[in-house]
């Protein structure tokens, strides 16, 4: 149990026992009082318990792997992950003294904190830990003097936290310390598939400008107004590399810092070229995060994404013929002839979430998502049922129909012209589907279209489908595409009546 689930526990107990204190002393004086006292006590209660979320820390673990016949010792932080739910992934690289309790600890905070997927890389290798600036400085040396043995050293440790299961693989960043973010940056340098790269007071000389054509990746560098191991040269000739390649780049200088100015063991002695320096650390920490968001728009903390955008992975077809593959990170529908209704469903259930997802469909086709949807043997042999949001070209998409259920439609008015010209024919259209209690609620590309409040005893938890609808003989094939789905539990929001 986490420090904070035992402080919520503790502080539970204490108001427990000040309310039975309460209690007592209120029945001596009148039942009217007391009466009155009980209610206040159960909305308070009620209130309490709704903003009492005790949350799991982040799972840590080593990792051992290999890296050019090498064996070396990474470490992993993520979050609690159900099969099927994915997160981006950061690779964290540490700074000279090699991967110690400080990179550990800076990786622990990025799941617990942002919720993402951390590998903390060894670059040095398996149990080399140098214990004094004279060790760090030839371990450091080792990888300075060979970018190229440094590059293949972190494209390693990046396959690897690609495979950490929950890792959503095309969504990367790097962040590095010192000697990590002169590593970082080698790592965009070497073309490494990478949304972005956050360099923390590191090193920015490159042996080989030129290489900077090979950058992929969004660059931010975090540095230390005044670090005396960073010239201006290199500052000069790194800016120039950035513009020559015309990446999209961003440099952060905090006014009074020097080098290693996040790392608290450095001390505060600043004439020495390095020591902590609390706000440019507190600072630096928040320029990451608003980067994180500009590059993971949908990377949120509590957003999970569906599909891992090469696999499918969490998913399972039911009822139909219809093919569902992968192809360019989109999941592509394709109907079949004489097939019914074909859905491809999550492997978990759902309750109450927000989702939201892309699509794209034939203008010949109609298709849709189920939502809290259930396939039971004592129900039409299997047959998938329950709320699914129109998918068409025909005015009725964002509405609910009750798939499989008597009465077709659930939204029985969708008269709303704004509504009914939300979708847009042969584009990308952005759903966004909320569904808490008895209520779900639909957009389209922003514009609200269903509101529909639905009976309290059914429906209120099943699958997520994508359904490619079924098509007669002769005609065909058509085509519906889904691409960024993702999800976040509503479970702890209580509503408060």
């Amino acid at each position: 149990m986490n420090l904070r689930a035992s402080t919520a526990i503790k502080s539970l107990k204490i108001r427990l026992d000040q309310t039975c204190v309460w209690l007592h002393i209120s029945t001596m004086a009148s039942p009217n009082t007391t009466l009155r006292g009980l209610y206040v006590f159960s909305v308070s209660w009620t209130l309490f318990l709704a903003s009492l979320q005790i949350t799991q820390a982040a799972q840590t673990r080593t990792l051992t792997y290999s890296s050019s016949g090498k064996e070396m010792e990474g470490y992993v932080a993520s979050p609690e992950l159900p099969e099927g739910e994915f997160r981006p992934g950061v690779l964290l690289v540490h700074d000279w003294t090699g991967l110690q309790d400080d990179a550990r600890q800076r990786a622990k905070r990025i799941a617990d904190e942002l919720g993402y997927i951390c590998f903390a890389a060894d670059v040095y290798g398996k149990g080399v830990r140098p214990e004094n600036p004279e060790e760090c400085g030839v371990q450091a040396g080792i990888y300075r003097g060979d970018r190229t043995l440094f590059r293949q050293r972190l494209n390693d440790a990046l396959s690897q936290l690609r495979a950490v299961p929950g890792c959503q693989p095309d969504q990367i960043l790097a962040i590095g310390y010192c000697f990590g973010g002169t590593g970082v940056i080698e790592l965009a340098r070497s073309g490494a598939d990478v949304l972005g790269v956050v360099s923390f007071h590191g090193g920015l000389d490159s042996p080989n400008p030129a290489d900077g054509e090979n950058i992929r990746s969004k660059v931010l560098v975090l540095h230390g107004a005044d670090d005396p191991f960073v010239s201006k040269e290199n500052i000069e000739a790194f800016v120039n590399e950035m513009n020559q390649w015309n990446i999209d780049w961003q440099m952060v200088s905090y006014g009074g810092a020097v080098h290693s100015f996040t790392k608290k063991e450095a001390g505060d002695n600043k004439a020495s070229g390095a020591a902590y320096h609390p706000k440019a650390d507190q600072r630096s920490w928040k320029h990451m995060q608003q980067f994180f968001s500009e590059v993971l728009p949908n990377g949120k903390k509590g957003w999970s994404s569906l599909f891992d955008g090469q696999t499918l992975t969490g998913w399972v077809q039911k009822n139909g013929k219809a093919t569902y593959t992968v192809e360019n990170g989109v999941v592509l529908g394709v109907t079949s002839e004489g097939s019914p209704n074909s859905f491809l469903c999550t492997t978990r259930d759902y309750r109450d979430f927000e989702l939201i997802f892309e699509v794209k469909v034939d203008d010949a086709l109609n298709s849709g998502v189920q939502i809290r949807s259930r396939s039971l043997d004592t129900f039409k042999n299997g047959r998938v049922h329950g709320p699914q949001v129109e998918i068409s070209t025909n005015g009725n998409a964002g509405w609910v129909y009750g798939e499989a259920l008597e009465g077709g439609w659930l939204s029985r008015d969708r008269s709303n012209e704004k509504a009914r010209g939300a979708f847009m024919k042969g584009e990308w259209n952005k759903y966004r589907v909320r569904a808490k209690g008895d209520l779900i609620k639909t957009w389209i590309n922003g514009v609200s279209v269903a509101n529909l409040v639905g009976n309290e005893e059914s429906f209120k938890e099943g699958f997520i489908g994508l359904q490619v609808h079924g098509v007669s003989r002769g005609t065909g094939p058509f085509e519906v595409r889904w691409r960024n789905i993702y999800l976040r539990s509503l479970e702890n929001q209580r509503s408060i009546k």
